[in-house]
């Protein structure tokens, strides 16, 4: 029983793609039906409703300025970095606990076996955010 959905699609495996951060499974449909007369939450209202922002913690968390000051070393202030593979980014004033990075190091002083985190790039795939 589907509780709170509006609708379903129910699909043939057709194969798989590996992507490099994830795999896609394309479907043939081979049942569907509107199971609900409840308006679905879209893309739309997301943006409407929650601003389109993403949490600080969320791997597409990018400084934009609005929310609180930059981290600053040595009185300059120190850049947050992207990686062009999946679009984690590297924030200065958060570091990188799970591979022992602490708060305040600056992305030019992660050593350069640094990986992404999320999806393992090499350091030399960032660019400043």
């Amino acid at each position: 029983m589907l509780d709170h959905a509006t609708s379903y699609l129910e699909c043939e495996l057709a194969g798989s793609m590996d992507v490099g951060t994830h795999t896609i499974f394309p479907g043939r449909v081979v049942d569907a039906e509107v199971v609900g007369d409840a308006r679905p939450m879209t893309y739309e209202y997301y943006h409407r409703i929650k601003g389109g922002k993403s949490p600080k913690t969320a791997p597409t968390y990018a400084w934009t300025g609005r929310d609180e000051k930059k981290p600053e070393k040595e009185g300059k202030t120190m850049a947050s970095y992207r990686c062009i593979i999946c679009g984690y980014v590297y924030d200065p004033a958060e570091g990188d606990s799970a591979s022992g990075i602490a708060p305040g190091t600056a992305f030019e002083d992660l050593p350069d076996s640094w990986v992404c985190p999320v999806c393992g790039a090499a350091k030399t795939e960032f660019e400043k955010a």
